[in-house]
């Protein structure tokens, strides 16, 4: 399905998806509709980045065939409206300010869509759309594209120096940068003009390689960031800058993803390294790259996921708009058969068994369970910070619409936080994932008299927990300890459907809370409470499982959970972030029903999770 000519790839794409363009074009109108009617004080106020997000949109709607704001009379203002306050807010370097002042990679945002604009504005033009549209009604050229096109190419024009010589400070901002240029080189090049530094540029970024770990995924670890800069700026360097060798790296990402898709149409984000790490992410915004890659591969399994992902509604349906109209492949036919979709997940993307060992999650599907386990945490060195994967969920269960959203170890062991896995292997024929961590604390003795000082003021040093001007490192030391082990068995029970939990611990005598957190949306039972949280722990109310087994059931699904402990005031039912969270006053505690089993750190424990199907 691929010719080359000059050297470079050219789509011999199949007829066109009529269905798909066609609701494309729906959606794209009422997402303008939107824009369009709401209260949220106009363009004055925009950031550039959604100035120009709005700005392409309207052009995308106001030059589509078939779209009711074809020709639009009143759209043209409302662009160079747009337009207006990118020129506002373009600084002297003609990069733009945000969050992050005078940004390169974060100016790239809306330079890529400020060129995909052009593109679309520069066909119409060709088309005989451009002021032919607003002549229709009256208005003269002014009232079309051209003065638009015309201003918005220079906004492009005073920024191209600054993406050429600029920096970044993410993996992902290379490519995000990376593909601004390569629009602007294909942009340069529809003029007749291009300039050689743009293209030796790019070819100093990807000198770097591509930051892809051995199992699909990119270093930051994140759906988000695959879907929203990685993937889409490689397929842009690839299509605009003839880089076809790129288009490798979107394969093995995207049949990396395959497994991780929930039947809600969420992805798995728990491994990453992102913001994305402590929500739900949405996969629709997989769509279009699955769509993408089936059609130019010929893959069905891309055609199966990107079929069933059409069920679900895009977040912005107008940029997909944009996108499909400078991508044929996008708007095409599915070339291999995605097969007969009931709602459920296609076989491609429900496998018994999938890995990602780079991550350190494993996922199994048993007699209706969907189980994940983790034990990938980056080790927290310099802290909690941004960029590292700490997440403290070790273990996720669904049963139909019964979801255990999160299960978390909290130990009081000076405030060293909760149980993130050092350590992970596993047993995937046996359904078995086992994981460790050991954590130290020191109480210091006396320095020995030569480390001494006559002013009393030591180094200021941070020892792990805290900080302090004690010159901890000569200090002899007493060490206290605790090594905590879970193990996972996903295959017990005669039916296959429980799961079992193993914990071991050694060293410290100490308290243990084993926190089991529920979407919310259904009924629990058999436990005690609810009863008030602590202060500076997780906040409102919780539950506390002291006997038998409990439940929870949504509809005619359930996941019940046990054995409960005694409660006793010396083992609170609390999850403690940790100091790196609590001296900040914050906290990283779920949000859902929560239900507490608590105990003390001696020897062994053991716990079932039970996914039923009541009907």
């Amino acid at each position: 399905m691929i010719v080359v000519k000059d050297g470079i790839d050219q789509p011999q794409v199949s007829a066109a998806d009529a269905a798909f363009v066609g609701g494309l074009v729906q959606a794209a109108d009422a997402y303008v509709d939107a824009l369009l009617t709401a209260d949220d004080g106009g363009v004055a106020a925009l950031p550039h980045r959604a100035a120009m997000s709005r700005l392409l949109a309207l052009a995308t709607v106001y030059t589509e065939p078939g779209s009711a704001h074809r020709g639009a009379p009143g759209l043209p203002a409302a662009m160079a409206a747009c337009v207006a306050r990118l020129e506002h807010l373009q600084g002297p370097t003609g990069l733009f300010d945000g969050t992050n002042l005078s940004s390169p990679p974060d100016s790239a945002f809306t330079i890529n869509d400020a060129c995909m604009a052009l593109e679309i504005m520069d066909a119409a033009k060709d088309g005989g759309i451009d002021d032919g549209g607003a002549a229709r009604d009256g208005g003269g050229a002014d009232g079309g594209l051209a003065d638009v096109r015309r201003r918005l190419r220079a906004v492009v024009g005073r920024i191209t120096d600054a993406l050429v010589t600029g920096g970044v400070h993410t993996p992902n901002h290379r490519w995000e940068l990376c593909a601004a240029l390569a629009r602007i080189h294909a942009l340069q090049e529809r003029e007749g003009s291009p300039r050689p530094e743009i293209s030796e540029r790019i070819g100093q970024w990807l000198a770097e390689g591509i930051d892809q770990l051995p199992d699909g995924m990119y270093s930051e670890r994140s759906p988000l960031y695959a879907t929203a800069v990685t993937n889409p700026s490689l397929l842009a360097i690839a299509d605009c800058a003839g880089r076809a060798e790129l288009l490798e790296h979107v394969r093995g990402n995207l049949a990396a993803f395959l497994p991780w898709f929930n039947a809600d149409g969420s992805i798995e984000s728990l491994f990453s390294r992102r913001q994305d790490q402590w929500f739900t992410f949405d996969g629709e915004s997989f769509q279009l790259l699955y769509r993408r890659m089936a059609n130019q591969d010929g893959r069905a399994d891309f055609a199966a996921a990107a079929a069933w992902l059409q069920q679900f509604p895009l977040l912005e349906p107008a940029k997909a708009l944009a996108r499909t109209r400078l991508d044929p492949w996008l708007g095409s036919e599915f070339p291999a058969a995605p097969g007969v979709l009931d709602g459920g997940l296609p076989p491609v993307m429900a496998p018994d068994r999938a890995e990602l060992a780079t991550c350190g999650v494993h996922r199994f599907r048993k007699a209706g369970n969907v189980v994940t386990v983790f034990g990938g945490c980056d080790e927290l060195v310099p802290g909690v910070v941004s960029g590292l994967s700490s997440n403290p969920t070790f273990l996720r269960l669904a049963h139909g619409d019964a979801v255990l959203t999160d299960v978390r170890l909290s130990r009081s062991f000076f405030d060293l936080g909760p149980f993130r896995s050092q350590t992970v292997s596993a047993d995937p024929g046996a359904g078995t994932v086992r994981l460790s961590e050991e954590q130290r604390a020191n109480f210091y003795l006396p320095l020995p008299p030569e480390k001494h000082r006559q002013d009393g003021i030591y180094a200021l040093v941070h020892e792990g927990r805290f900080s302090a001007s004690m010159d901890f490192g000569h200090r002899p030391t007493v060490e206290h300890r605790l090594s905590t082990a879970i193990s996972v068995h996903t295959g017990g029970g005669a039916g296959g459907d429980v799961v079992e939990v193993e914990l071991d611990f050694g060293g410290a005598d100490t308290s243990f809370a084993l926190e089991l957190t529920f979407r919310p949306g259904g009924e629990l039972t058999g436990v005690a409470g609810p009863a008030v949280v602590p202060s500076g722990a997780s906040g409102g109310e919780a539950f506390q499982l002291t006997s038998g087994t409990g439940s929870y059931r949504v509809g005619d699904d359930a996941i019940e959970f046990g054995p409960g402990i005694p409660a006793d005031p010396d083992n609170p039912p609390l999850y403690n972030p940790g100091e790196a969270y609590r001296y900040l006053s914050g906290t990283n505690a779920t949000d859902g029903v929560r239900v507490y089993i608590t105990g003390r750190t001696r020897g062994t424990h053991r716990f079932t999770l039970r996914g039923r199907s009541l009907s």
